[in-house]
């Protein structure tokens, strides 16, 4: 007897769009002859169709929360606020006016263990700034030091963007985990189910060979050659698939 198989697609390679529209193809050439390629093949297609269509809802979403924008502005916006304290504050250092040059001296001392905060990753600087501001807000001696040099509106501008920063992360957090599972996450199980189906068709061809079945394997077969050019993308495992 002889042996049928497809020839070799390392499908786990090819990016996820990739993959769909492979999947997407290969259903399409199935579903007008479902009825002939026998039951075992004909419930391989309708599970890879309903696992493909599961992957699409992902890649049409957009990747990005609508809250990613406000989230941003926000953070700009926040350490403009830092910055320009900092700013202040250093140029102060130098002034020849003993009342602002001790007040910004004073400052300046407190702000050492804060000053590279708006460096830090977006989630932990919100935490930081936190515990500045509210160390700031429980000693006089600095709010009446921000006054001298005219920084107490800073801090307050600094706290509000903070504490409105805080909200739209917690918001985008909370909508990405409603969202439906990921494409990424979907991909081993959408490449097992195009496996299974492809396995199936190799078995007909092997045991139940009919011109329906020979036909639909040739058109498989090309159209998983016209694919290889695209192996390579993204989420490739470590040992590739063989089908």
């Amino acid at each position: 007897m002889e042996n049928h198989s497809l020839s070799p697609l390392y499908v786990a390679k090819l990016p996820l769009k990739a993959l769909y529209a492979l999947n997407k193809s290969t259903i399409e050439l199935s579903k007008p002859i479902a009825g002939m390629i026998g039951p075992i093949a004909q419930a391989g297609l309708n599970y890879l169709e309903s696992i493909n269509l599961q992957l699409a809802v992902p890649l049409n979403n957009s990747s990005k929360s609508s809250f990613t924008k406000e989230v941003q502005k926000l953070d700009a916006e926040r350490d403009t606020d830092i910055n320009e304290i900092k700013r202040v504050t250093a140029s102060y250092l130098k002034s020849s006016n003993p009342e602002k040059k001790s007040a910004a001296s004073l400052l300046q001392l407190f702000l050492a263990p804060f000053w590279a905060v708006d460096g830090m990753p977006q989630d932990i600087e919100t935490g930081i700034v936190e515990d500045m501001i509210a160390k700031y807000n429980a000693r006089p001696d600095l709010m009446a030091a921000a006054n001298v040099i005219d920084v107490a509106g800073l801090f307050v501008s600094a706290a509000e963007k903070n504490r409105a920063f805080d909200l739209k992360w917690k918001s985008r957090n909370a909508e990405y985990s409603e969202r439906p599972e990921s494409a990424s996450s979907l991909k081993p199980i959408v490449i097992a189910a195009y496996i299974q189906y492809c396995t199936a068709i190799e078995q007909m061809m092997n045991f139940a060979p009919n011109d329906t079945v020979t036909a639909l394997f040739n058109q498989m077969d090309e159209l998983r050659k016209s694919y290889r050019s695209q192996e390579g993308g993204k989420d490739t495992p470590p040992t590739p698939e063989s089908k």
